[in-house]
């Protein structure tokens, strides 16, 4: 649902009253009405609609500046045709025009804040404030018309346009005949403001097309390209759904590197988990051939480990998993670590169990470095704090050993 509003030259505060409507997403009215800011229907998105003499539309050719500093530079660049002082003014601007100058759209500063003000305070959502005159349909080298037998707004091409002085059925507008002296168009478009406006006679020389099809501001299409006049220090807070058409190529484009990456992961993993499929595979064989095709294999690897040193000790050779090789080569591991104390130490089924005591943690860190390049297993059981030393229980088993 989206509200429009109709704001006027009228509205002075939060208790003057604003035509407006509430329309669905197909852009038909469900309900309008008339009421203060507060006493309107609830809605995530307002449009305000503001009277074509509440906007003053002209051009400009402006310098080339930051748009940092655009908003504070834009009012002197229509100081010369400006009544207000530049301070006052809140300058917008609009479609570059085919002569190198650039669409403006000036709204008094003041009355304007006193609007977005009461508007936050009722709690309406504005997105957009757009000028009346740019709702109005127009056609390639013509001007269009809302009329309402005695006043109108007058529409020319790239959202230009502006309020019409008064006239009626017999004589046109002062402010429509100068701009139609300077240039006028192939033919006027004129649209009724209400149902009972007859095609007028205004005698001059461009055609006036009177069309069937009233202007109505609660259901007329905004164009793209209309201006918004929430701005600079006006514009409210960013949606992200504002930003969807530049994030999207980015978003799909992540979406589509991280597709890859998932795809390439898997395929890795599938070509490890292959290696080692194969490679138990392999040693499961060489047990086999080994030890006789009729022995029953849990983990290969291990069991291999075990008859290999049940052999040695049937031959009178000694294992790596034994007692004395075990602690060779932990004594060598363990010469010159900082702070070491060997406290206790157990053998049992190619472990050693080992409790002692370290000067730190890098200490233990060099120990077990010096532990892996003798080709033993060393597996940290618990560490605690000893009085400024580091107590450790270890596990040290040669290679393969669980």
């Amino acid at each position: 649902m989206n509200l429009r509003i109709h704001l006027t030259a009228h509205w002075q505060d939060a208790a003057s009253p604003c035509a407006w409507a509430l329309l669905d997403d197909a852009g038909n009215v469900r309900e309008s009405g008339t009421g203060n800011l507060a006493a309107m229907p609830q809605c995530d998105e307002a449009t305000v609609i503001v009277a074509a003499d509440r906007v003053l539309a002209t051009s400009a050719v402006l310098p080339k500046i930051k748009r940092s500093k655009l908003e504070t530079a834009l009012p002197f660049a229509l100081e010369d045709s400006m009544i207000d002082d530049v301070g006052e003014a809140h300058v917008t601007t609009g479609a570059k025009l085919p002569d190198g100058r650039t669409a403006l759209y000036t709204v008094n500063k003041s009355w304007l804040t006193r609007f977005v003000a009461a508007a936050i305070t009722a709690k309406v959502r504005m997105r957009r404030i757009v000028p009346e005159y740019c709702l109005l349909p127009t056609r390639s080298n013509e001007w269009s018309v809302a009329w309402d037998g005695a006043q109108g707004f007058l529409a020319t091409a790239h959202s230009m346009g502006g309020a019409l002085d008064s006239g009626d059925d017999a004589r046109a507008p002062v402010a429509l005949q100068l701009r139609l002296q300077s240039n006028a168009p192939a033919a006027l478009r004129l649209f009724a403001l209400g149902s009972e406006v007859q095609a007028p006679n205004w005698g001059i020389k461009t055609p006036v097309i009177f069309e069937k099809q009233s202007f109505d501001w609660r259901k007329a299409e905004i164009p793209t390209e209309a201006p918004n006049l929430l701005w600079g220090k006006f514009a409210p807070p960013p949606r992200i759904s504002e930003y969807l058409p530049w994030l999207r190529p980015a978003l799909m484009a992540a979406l589509l590197l991280f597709s890859v990456e998932v795809v390439i992961s898997n395929l890795e993993w599938l070509v490890l988990a292959q290696e080692k499929r194969q490679l138990l595979n392999d040693m499961t064989d060489t047990f086999k051939e080994t030890f006789g095709a009729d022995a029953t294999i849990v983990d290969a690897p291990l069991q291999m480990r075990r008859n290999i040193a049940r052999l040695r000790h049937g031959a009178g050779v000694s294992d790596d998993a034994d007692f004395s090789p075990l602690l060779e080569k932990f004594s060598g591991a363990l010469g010159n670590v900082p702070g070491s104390n060997l406290r206790t130490l157990r053998y049992d089924d190619g472990k050693l169990d080992i409790e002692m005591t370290l000067a730190d943690s890098a200490a233990l860190d060099t120990l077990q470095d010096r532990i892996a390049e003798t080709g033993l297993l060393a597996q940290v059981t618990d560490t605690q704090d000893a009085g400024g030393m580091l107590s450790v229980q270890l596990r040290v088993s040669a290679g393969g050993a669980r």
